[in-house]
């Protein structure tokens, strides 16, 4: 083969025989490099030339020696490691190889080494020729071999690497058993079994074992044996070997196989690792989950827009974890995470938590004036000052929080005696009409339905501890204290069986809709009407009003935002299934004007109501009175006499009139311009009729509907089934007697013994019919004779007598008359009876302290008895 390609006056030489070759190449045709030959074994003295790599197995050599060598020698998969790969070839593996399986075959070397002196090839890539370095690729083998040698880590990395030609043959010629099964493998058979299972990390690779156990193993138990015994069959290639052989073919060390074996005995068939599913957090670390959790519910705002919890812009982290750092030192924690771990649990726990350099709604006054100033302080002094002062501030703006959730707690677990409710509302662009959730400029432009939302959450007992509520108009009504009245009164209804007697309310600080003589004044009617005992209006400080509706607000946003909306009953739906618990949603196209209704009984002007976050109103002399105050911890003001909104009370059967709807604000001339037509294809056709209507249904909202004669505060007033005592269920009285049961006596002996209630010494005319009664009869050996009074008369009382023992159940003693069984009954003298007016127990039994004082009695009986005799 090689020499049809050498020059002609090249000399040919047949170096088959030639027992070691090393040679050096760089895989590219025309390359000299240096050959040498050794022949130890016949004598030959070592050759050396330089010879050019013409191709797989052929060479041309300056000094005219030509050698043919089998091309199959040379194949990249032979040579497996990038840089020096060893190969031994015996006499088994060289005639497998000549065998006719390779392709290469014919031109195999008619002389085959002997098993003595077999043949080496040496590989040894050059890096010293950089040039062409970056060129070589790795052929597909060496990519498999470099892909399980990475990933891998200590001792199972070096098992792979160790798996070379010299420890293959080490193996074949150990020592298994007496059989020497392993000698029967063939190189290729083991190559074959470790590349099965070379990818399999530890884990794995145990899998593996004890699945090969159960498939070729069995066990037999003996009676006389606590251990089974086992029989091994392992087959690798069709060839059967034993234990250690499979041990050593697949490189699994005996205790391995000795934990799969007992794993095998036991019945297990997979194998856990001993940690798995189990997560151990050190206590530093949940202490510190603690506080960020704790901390941020407190002080951070949840974006009604989007899935995130803003703190405010004058905190950072550094400062969060001095102070969390600070706090837990003053609380004797010594053992805190570092600044980093800190940083680390934010990012992996709290991701939503954000402090943005901004803040994208109001900002809080006090938060940005202290933040400025310590940005701008020229001394350390006056930055801890600025840091006491923020602190301070949070702990007032933390104070007030709790006192919501607390709120929220009480109205889920007394719903009877608190109803939480908080009010709110949502304008953002995200709900206008038609929505899409990738604008064009095509309809960026065009005019669009302002939708605007109100939601509400009351909190009491439920499923989810509160319901949700949602109120839209499309702005043709004001957004003042009519809607927040209307919004409070239409909830209330909804639960006018289940209102408690007190109502938080929470609200935002705005003075238009909120924080005005109207929504406090209609708070102290309410009071005044007794549909409430008392009632707390609470305000959040500026900055910081975000709570669970503004969360509300943003699930609603978050599932509008890759949507496309086009009718307002799209929105309905959406909107309803945005949140848990389902979102009720209601339309409101007109308002009542409680406003004007309220005006003339207002007791004056309200001047400074702007400034406190508390307000409370109870029943007064004549009206409700109302106290205030700044901070949860402050005192009620004012202390003396306490001050009345309303100098009267208004007629509940004078409804309020309508509110005149403004459609100026909707523009309506626009919108039925562009709505629909304008927007072409964006909107299907089924939805363009219906935004129609709706548009049209809008224009006639200046057409107000007749006076009413009845409204909700009326029939919240005349709703009388919360008033109403409830009708117990469940007879509470055995609980209530064991919750107050006394404490009985201690007795020793006869010390501190009292008389049981029913014994009665010497007035027999406290034996009453029914009565238990314990009589005396002659016959000593059948004690105690029991049975119920049916009469007295005289010295006489008639017993129904009762079957039982001191410790045993007591049943009524039936007798047979004719053909009916009837009480057992008897008259005895009254002065026989030794004790009565007992009960017994639920389960028909003397009582102790019954047994014990009538055995008592029974034994003074005898004694007298005796004396007597």
């Amino acid at each position: 083969m090689a020499g049809n390609n050498l020059a002609n006056d090249s000399k040919q030489t047949d170096i088959s025989f030639l027992t070691d070759i090393s040679f050096k190449t760089d895989h590219s045709a025309g390359t000299i490099v240096s050959f040498d030959v050794h022949s130890p074994s016949s004598g030959t003295s070592s050759l050396s030339t330089d010879v050019s790599f013409l191709g797989a197995g052929e060479f041309s050599a300056d000094d005219q020696l030509s050698q043919e060598v089998p091309e199959v020698l040379f194949e990249p998969s032979v040579f497996s490691t990038p840089h020096k790969s060893t190969h031994d070839w015996t006499t088994d593996s060289w005639r497998e190889l000549s065998s006719g399986d390779n392709e290469h075959n014919s031109e195999l070397p008619e002389h085959s080494p002997n098993s003595e002196d077999g043949l080496r090839l040496y590989l040894d890539i050059s890096e010293e020729n950089t040039d062409d370095s970056e060129d070589l690729q790795p052929t597909p083998g060496e990519k498999r071999t470099i892909a399980a040698h990475s990933g891998q880590r200590g001792r199972w990395k070096k098992r792979c690497m160790d798996r070379t030609s010299d420890s293959l043959v080490e193996i074949l010629n150990s020592h298994c058993c007496q059989n020497d099964c392993i000698k029967s493998l063939s190189l290729n058979d083991l190559e074959n079994s470790f590349n099965g299972v070379k990818d399999l990390n530890e884990n794995e690779l145990k899998q593996f074992a004890l699945g090969q156990i159960w498939t070729c193993c069995e066990a037999a138990w003996d009676e006389n044996s606590p251990k089974p015994n086992i029989t091994h069959r392992f087959v690798i290639c069709g060839k059967i070997i034993c234990e250690k052989a499979f041990c050593r073919c697949y490189d699994i060390s005996t205790k391995v196989f000795k934990d799969c074996v007992d794993s095998f005995v036991v019945g297990k068939r997979n194998i856990l690792h001993g940690n798995r599913g189990t997560t151990r957090t050190r206590e530093k670390t949940t202490t510190a989950l603690t506080w960020m959790r704790y901390t941020f519910q407190q002080i951070g705002d949840h974006m009604p827009h989007k899935q995130e919890i803003h703190l405010p812009v004058s905190q950072t982290k550094t400062s969060l974890y001095g102070r969390m750092r600070s706090e837990l030192i003053d609380q004797n924690v010594t053992d805190v995470v570092t600044k980093e771990y800190f940083m680390e649990l934010w990012n992996r726990h709290f991701p939503e938590v954000k402090i943005g350099k901004r803040s994208e709604f109001t900002v809080c006054g006090i938060c940005q004036s202290l933040k400025e100033k310590e940005e701008k302080a020229t001394s350390q002094q006056e930055r801890d000052e600025c840091y006491q002062l923020k602190q301070e501030h949070f702990n007032h703006v933390q104070t007030e929080r709790e006192q919501y959730h607390l709120a929220r707690h009480r109205a889920s677990t007394e719903p009877k005696e608190v109803t939480t409710m908080i009010v709110d509302g949502m304008d953002q662009s995200k709900t206008d009409l038609p929505h899409f959730a990738q604008s064009d400029k095509d309809t960026k432009h065009l005019a669009k339905i302002t939708t605007h939302i109100t939601g509400v959450l009351l909190h009491t007992r439920s499923p989810h501890n509160k319901y949700a509520y949602v109120y839209t108009d499309v702005k043709q009504i004001p957004h003042d204290s009519n809607l927040t009245i209307h919004c409070i009164l239409a909830t209330l209804m909804k639960h006018r069986d289940i209102l408690g007697r007190e109502l938080f309310l929470q609200l935002d600080n705005c003075f238009r809709e909120n924080k005005n003589r109207y929504v406090l004044s209609f708070c102290a009617l309410l009071v005044d009407l007794q549909i409430f005992q008392k009632v707390t209006v609470h305000f959040l400080p500026v900055g910081h009003t975000h709570e669970d509706v503004d969360q509300m607000f943003s699930c609603v946003a978050k599932a509008l935002q890759k949507r496309n909306i086009y009718t307002y009953e799209d929105l309905r739906s959406f909107v309803k299934a945005s949140y848990t618990p389902a979102i009720d949603v209601e339309e409101v196209r007109y308002l009542l004007d409680v406003k004007e209704w309220l005006k003339p009984h207002l007791a004056g002007n309200f001047a400074h109501h702007s400034k406190p976050l508390w307000f409370e109103f109870t029943p007064g002399d004549n009206h409700a009175a109302m106290r205030y105050k700044m901070w949860h911890n402050d005192p009620w003001k004012p202390e003396g006499d306490a001050l009345f909104c309303l100098k009267s009370l208004p007629s509940l059967h004078h409804c309020p009139l309508w509110v005149e709807p403004c459609l100026e604000r909707v523009d309506l001339p626009w919108l039925q311009k562009d709505i629909p037509s304008k927007y072409g294809d964006r909107i299907p056709p089924a939805k363009k009729e219906e935004l129609r209507m709706f548009v049209d249904a809008i224009g006639n909202l200046d057409e107000l509907p007749v006076p009413v004669s009845s409204w909700a505060l009326l029939e919240l007033v005349t709703w009388e089934i919360r008033h109403q005592e409830e009708e117990p269920t469940q007879d509470l009285e055995p609980l209530r007697a064991r919750i107050q049961a006394e404490c009985r006596p201690v007795t020793i002996g006869s010390q501190g013994r009292i008389q049981h209630d029913a014994v009665q010494e010497a007035d027999y005319s406290s034996i009453e019919v029914g009565h238990h009664a314990a009589v005396n009869l002659i016959d000593s050996t059948k004690r105690p004779y029991l049975g119920k009074v049916l009469a007295c008369d005289g010295d006489q009382v008639t017993i129904a007598w009762m079957k039982g023992s001191w410790s045993g159940e007591w049943k009524e003693w039936l007798c047979k008359r004719g053909k009916n069984m009837v009480p057992y009954t008897t008259t005895v003298p009254l002065q026989s009876v030794i004790l009565w007016g007992f009960p017994l127990t639920g389960r028909n039994r003397l009582p102790k302290k019954v047994a014990v004082d009538l055995k008592e009695r029974y034994s003074k009986i005898d004694e007298d008895d005796e004396l007597n005799e």
